[in-house]
């Protein structure tokens, strides 16, 4: 038995940053950011009516970094990273991010996620035979995503099933103004225990 699954990488960011950044200042309001949510994404991606009624959910956190040339005693660069909610499952949450930089203002974000070939044994999903990374591509939501501010990490974790005891999880961290993949975990067994294992995981994590 043969299984595809993709997914993807995406973070929004939003504008109120600290004094002495290189970003201009320039907050926006959740309801500027559920308009431009809802214009990026005008399709049935989010159930929006329900979006609008959870908008409590939504977070914003302001990061700062500098490119690896910069000068160490230069000024910090500044983003404002948005999680929004996106749509509801018996047993997952999905969330859509945005970032809003000095040069490119207000951007959906994609998050890169390994794209995996799963072969079980016959008949039995509880048991992989192989498993195998087919490439990389983005998804425009999260499942589960959270932000961690001490690790400047953004982090997934996706059901499978209501049991958990299949499911995937990825992190991605954040480096010189951007948010890249650094570790993605799946365990495929559906086999009532949680036993992940490691597909992709970049150098130094």
């Amino acid at each position: 038995m043969n299984r595809a699954i993709a997914s993807a990488a995406i973070f929004l960011v939003a504008l109120a940053v600290p004094a002495g950044a290189q970003a201009q200042n320039a907050s926006m309001t959740p309801q500027e950011l559920l308009a431009a949510a809802k214009a990026t994404y005008p399709g049935e991606l989010c159930s929006w009516a329900r979006v609008e009624e959870n908008m409590d959910a939504a977070a914003s956190w302001t990061l700062t970094f500098r490119y690896d040339y910069e000068k160490k005693d230069g000024p910090d660069r500044a983003v404002v990273l948005h999680q929004l909610p996106c749509f509801y499952g018996a047993y997952n949450f999905g969330s859509i991010w945005f970032m809003e930089t000095e040069f490119e203002g207000l951007v959906p974000l994609h998050f890169a996620e390994p794209v995996l070939d799963i072969e079980y044994a016959d008949g039995d999903d509880a048991v992989v035979e192989k498993l195998t990374v087919l490439g990389f591509s983005t998804t425009p939501t999260l499942i589960d995503g959270a932000f961690d501010q001490e690790t400047q990490t953004i982090s997934s974790f996706s059901k499978w099933r209501g049991l958990a005891d299949a499911a995937s999880s990825g992190t991605w961290t954040f480096r010189e103004g951007a948010f890249v993949l650094t570790r993605y975990e799946v365990d495929a067994t559906y086999d009532g225990e949680s036993n992940p294992v490691t597909v992709y995981s970049a150098a130094g994590n």
